[in-house]
């Protein structure tokens, strides 16, 4: 299942915050890895890094804020708080606090001190893209260069996207016997043609799987494209690469699998995809 960071408070637009240690509060249904951790090192640090965050200075009686979506880059400890870089995406535009509030079910209770009126960074889980574009909330940011599908996210489908070169046949083929394991359906954009236009057909993949794996060897544009849509999608990816210069900067701080591409290093990829995928799977 996705996750999404909800900061509420603590932001102000500028691009840095500093959040309370108090006021982190941990969910109950994140997997045990991230039990007895803190955001500003480790795996949850990873996690919270990866999927996307709600932004919104609190709901009172008087104002009712903007809400932003965006993606924190950079979390460190700063005495017992929490010092935060984030980047709010100039294509998702601002949404009404309580608007985005009643889409994903956060407490705003009149007179009460309900989650809106309560400082404090958590970790929710849902797809959040896909919550507030089914309640109309994101009618408004649609991408110009596709269109958005009216299908659900498929929880057994992971989509690949790498380059289109035979060099990649067997790495594929590796992916899939690794989704296979796990019991998932695995597919690429040239398994399917759907649309009149490629990218179209990318798009839509992309938008119904839960996980999207990015194989960035060879520094093709195009699967930099495609991660950015996942990304912004807030879906999960795995990263794959065979030279670990090969990852973009601003994924450098993501966690990748390398391999190598032969027959001892692709059977060695699907053991090391098999348990991530059935990590994100339980989520």
């Amino acid at each position: 299942m996705p996750h999404y960071n909800v900061i509420i408070g603590f932001f102000d637009g500028s691009g840095t915050s500093i959040v309370a240690g108090s006021r982190y509060y941990h969910p109950k249904d994140l997997p045990p890895e991230y039990n007895g951790h803190y955001p500003f090192n480790g795996n949850l640090k990873s996690f919270c890094l990866g999927i996307p965050t709600v932004f919104t200075d609190e709901i009172s009686y008087s104002k009712v804020p903007m809400a932003r979506i965006g993606w924190i880059t950079s979390i460190v400890a700063h005495g017992r708080d929490f010092k935060l870089s984030y980047r709010l995406p100039s294509g998702i535009a601002p949404i009404p606090a309580d608007r985005m509030a009643s889409a994903l079910g956060l407490t705003n209770l009149p007179r009460q001190i309900g989650e809106m009126q309560h400082s404090h960074w958590t970790i929710k889980e849902g797809d959040v893209f896909h919550t507030l574009a089914q309640a109309g909330v994101l009618e408004h940011t649609r991408p110009s260069v596709f269109a958005t599908p009216t299908d659900s996210v498929q929880n057994n489908l992971v989509s690949v996207m790498m380059p289109f070169s035979t060099a990649f046949t067997a790495v594929y083929g590796a992916i899939h016997a690794a989704c296979a394991r796990s019991g998932l359906e695995c597919q690429r954009a040239d398994d399917i043609w759907e649309d009149s236009t490629v990218i179209q057909d990318i798009y839509a993949l992309i938008y119904r799987s839960k996980i999207v794996i990015c194989d960035f060897s060879g520094k093709n544009p195009n699967v930099f494209y495609e991660a950015g849509i996942a990304h912004s999608l807030g879906r999960e990816v795995i990263p794959i690469v065979q030279h670990p210069d090969d990852i973009p900067f601003d994924l450098k701080h993501h966690r990748y699998i390398r391999y190598l591409n032969n027959a001892e290093g692709l059977e060695k990829l699907a053991s090391d995809l098999t348990p991530r995928l059935e990590t994100l799977m339980s989520r």
